[in-house]
């Protein structure tokens, strides 16, 4: 800082060359934290710039104070600088120029969630800075350009596009020897063959890549510290590299990802940029926990929420996160006043983001037509913590009734300790009386000896003819055993053939209705992407025409409200077209699994005067993705029955796991209808329904009355 300081006031005052290094010296002020002083040194070289012939300078200098401002969360601000920056483009005759300020449009559509009015933009920067001369300052201008592309096109999931920006980032970088532009090309690199990685985890040359790249950028900013204008970039490496070893090496990267969180919050104290603690103190958290130092994950959390609140802009999504991980590890502990605490900070937090006041103006324009709706996301945040407390306490009041049960079963073990000592001396005294018998007997054989032989010649006799009877019965008995033996094999043999044609033709009908259900699920593929491909892309089409029309229509006034209602019309065929698309093919589940997909479901089923919702209690998947689809399919076809002839306000969906089962509940509050009246085994909804429960070994139960809504039980196996 001291040397850029020094250059800068070695330039004379009001030169070309000064009005240059103003933007490079305002922008390493404002990264150290020199905010006043940055915007007080360019509003005076604008000062100076505005009355200079070539407006080329005014230009560029509005444009980075744009851009500081929005970072500053002055958007009005940003925008003033900035048209004043696009007011002076036709006076420019500097393509370098005219191509910066152009960026700088596209910089500020960015991070207004103007994608592609961005790409337009950035696009014409480059068109200007390819006619200019090949300096230093506009090969980082068009790194600065292939850097914010690639940006879109991987917040877009594009890859190919992504890849082609980021080697245009590296190639260029490389030849222009720019460290920090090297670095963010490194960077960037690193963040696409991570995210390729993520849409593809077979393919694990992709992490290799991303490790590789992360790596040559970490290694360039310690091979060059001073050259660095943010002083946060090793930071923000070092925590990349953290988390890609936390999450993608669990086994081996433990000490990997320790070590580089560790050295982020170094480097952030030195900064005084708290930002970057955040994810580190949540990577060494996430590591404690899984070596069993519980009570140093819970310090990392409880220092990252600090960190958080010392932010001047609280980031409420990370600090929704804290708060339920902390909750969940203090019910963990049985800590359930924390637990409490926690949840109602939770509930703070989501009541503080929704009623933020530093949010833009287009986020507080379409607030206006969704705050219903966040108002009834809220109330159901409230029931849900209400009953998370409730659960809370029932916890608490569970471990009470174990405890005493415990209590209880060492009571009973005492008992029957001491009952195995009365029955030990029991089984003593019948061993005695048993021995005492024993003589008596003995003694009574001797006296029965003498009788014995007297009638021992009558006894042999009759033994000599029951030896013979017997000899007879038994020939008799065993020559009917030897046949009854045979007619059960025989039975036996044609029962097991009977159980082997049934079991074959249980298969035979498993495997049609499997590739039933498979081509069924690849038909609709196939017409959700004709759809989409096809109509969707045609739609699109014709609304870019009409938009061009509706531009270059300049004086018809009719003309104009015509093509922009068919517009509004057009967009809503294309919504409409995406959400019938989405339902044919759902690939959350293939990405995220059905939990997710059903989800994303309810919300996109949801109407102004029907609610659907889903709920899963204690539930976990271990089915494979044909079956989730089946099941995805079975609640879409009885929603849409619901939501059809319901005519419901209220759509509920659960689902919970218990014993290796499924237990699915699907219930509205419509009009019902009489179970005796509506024959429901000729409906084709239904008959699909049973065709894929009986895929999944599944039963169902439909109990419904007219006015009481209906209900519909699925349980399905999932072994």
């Amino acid at each position: 800082m001291q040397e850029l300081k020094k250059s800068y006031y070695n330039l004379p005052l009001g030169s070309k060359e000064r009005f240059l290094f103003t933007g490079k010296y305002a922008q390493a002020l404002y990264f150290n934290n020199e905010k006043v002083l940055a915007d007080q040194l360019l509003n005076d070289n604008i000062q100076l710039a505005k009355s200079y012939p070539d407006k080329q300078y005014y230009g560029y200098l509005n444009c980075i104070a744009a851009m500081n401002s929005f970072n500053d969360h002055s958007f009005e601000k940003s925008r003033f600088y900035l048209e004043r920056a696009k007011s002076v483009l036709p006076l420019i005759t500097d393509n370098s120029t005219k191509g910066y300020i152009y960026y700088c449009v596209g910089w500020v559509m960015t991070r207004q969630n103007k994608e592609d009015e961005a790409v337009s933009q950035f696009h014409k920067a480059i068109s200007f800075l390819e006619k200019s001369p090949r300096t230093a300052v506009n090969v980082t201008r068009k790194l600065t350009i292939y850097k914010e592309l690639t940006a879109i096109y991987a917040n877009q999931r594009n890859y190919d596009f992504q890849e082609k920006y980021t080697t245009l980032l590296l190639e260029t970088a490389k030849e222009g020897q720019n460290i920090n532009s090297l670095f963010d090309a490194f960077m960037q690199a690193g963040y696409l063959f991570e995210e390729e990685y993520r849409a593809n985890y077979g393919d694990r040359s992709l992490l290799e890549k991303a490790e590789q790249h992360y790596l040559d950028a970490y290694h360039l900013i310690k091979r060059n510290p001073k050259d660095l204008v943010n002083p946060t970039d090793l930071a923000y490496v070092s925590v990349n590299l953290a988390n890609l070893y936390h999450e993608f090496y669990p086994e081996n990267g433990s000490k990997k990802a320790i070590s580089f969180a560790k050295q982020a919050l170094d480097i952030a104290a030195e900064t005084g940029q708290y930002a970057i603690t955040i994810p580190a103190y949540g990577v060494l958290a996430d590591e404690s926990f899984k070596l069993g130092h519980r009570e140093e994950g819970i310090k990392y959390l409880q220092q990252a929420l600090y960190n958080l609140e010392r932010e001047p802009h609280y980031d409420y999504q990370v600090g929704l996160s804290l708060y339920s991980r902390l909750a969940e590890v203090s019910v963990e502990e049985g800590k359930y006043e924390e637990a409490f605490k926690y949840q109602k900070n939770y509930i703070d937090v989501f009541e503080k983001a929704f009623n933020s006041d530093k949010l833009d103006k287009t986020k507080q324009l379409e607030l206006k037509f969704e705050r219903e709706l966040q108002n009834q996301k809220l109330m159901r945040l409230r029931l849900e913590g209400e009953k998370k407390e409730q659960r809370i306490r029932l916890m608490k009041v569970l471990s009470d009734r174990q405890n005493q049960l415990l209590e209880n079963l060492k009571l009973n073990e005492l008992n029957r300790t001491q009952q195995l000592k009365v029955l030990q001396l029991e089984r003593d005294k019948k061993e005695q009386d048993l021995q005492l018998s024993r003589l008596e007997n003995k003694q009574r054989l001797q006296e029965l000896d003498v009788s014995k032989k007297q009638i021992a010649f009558k006894s042999r006799m009759n033994t000599i003819y029951i030896w013979l009877f017997l000899s007879c019965l038994v020939v008799i008995l065993l020559l009917f055993y030897a046949y009854w033996q045979r007619s059960r094999a025989l039975r036996q043999k044609e029962h097991m053939h009977e159980l082997e044609m049934e079991k074959n033709n249980q298969q035979h009908a498993i495997k049609n209705l499997t590739a039933m259900l498979a081509g069924e699920e690849k038909e609709r593929t196939r017409l959700a992407r004709d759809l989409h491909d096809g109509l969707g892309g045609l739609l699109s089409s014709t609304k870019l025409g009409l938009s061009s029309l509706n531009h270059n229509a300049l004086g018809d006034g009719i003309v104009k409200d015509e093509i922009g209602r068919s517009i509004t019309l057009l967009d809503g065929a294309v919504d409409e077209l995406r959400r019938l698309a989405h339902n044919l093919m759902p690939d959350l589940i293939k990405k995220y699994g059905l939990q997710e997909a059903l989800r994303d479901y309810a919300a996109r089923m949801s109407q102004a005067n029907c609610q659907v919702e889903c709920e899963f209690l204690p539930f976990k998947s271990n089915l494979n993705v044909e079956k989730e689809i089946s099941i995805y399919r079975i609640i879409q076809e009885l929603v849409n029955n619901a939501l059809k002839h319901a005519e419901a306000k209220n759509i509920l969906i659960q689902l919970s796991s218990h014993n290796e089962r499924l237990h699915i509940t699907i219930e509205d509050d419509g009009k019902g209808f009489d179970m005796e009246a509506v024959d429901l085994q000729h409906s084709a909804g239904m008959h699909n329904v049973r065709s894929r429960l009986s895929f999944l070994d599944g039963e169902m139960k439909i109990m419904s009355d007219l006015g009481e809504g209906t209900t519909v039980e699925l349980e399905i196996s999932m072994v």
